[in-house]
């Protein structure tokens, strides 16, 4: 009995997700502190300035990171393109304006 597994492929995207970084940052961050605090290398003054400077820290890389992709994702839009995504505009058929005075009840 052989079976043939099919394994799909990868995704295309591989680009960073910023609420990864960030929680692995945080976690590295809290996981260090906490080493550090055992070891009795930090004390108690010091410890109270490294653990909020890591929470204002992954916040500080996860922004960067978060504007990074942003920007990269979105390019320069052409004429026909919309601004925030390589698919063309497509607007929704209407009624042609052709009376510009209307009258208000």
């Amino acid at each position: 009995m052989s079976e043939h597994i099919t394994q799909t492929p990868p995704p295309e995207d591989r680009s960073v997700k910023v609420p990864h970084l960030v929680f692995g940052l945080l976690f590295l961050g809290i996981a260090g502190t906490w080493a550090l605090a055992v070891t009795h290398v930090l004390t108690g003054d010091r410890l109270a300035i490294l653990a909020p400077a890591v929470l204002v820290a992954a916040g500080v890389i996860g922004l960067a990171a978060s504007l990074a992709s942003t920007r990269s994702r979105q390019g320069t839009p052409t004429a026909e393109q919309g601004p925030y995504d390589n698919d063309p505009v497509t607007y929704p058929p209407g009624p042609e304006p052709d009376d510009h005075t209307q009258e208000i009840r």
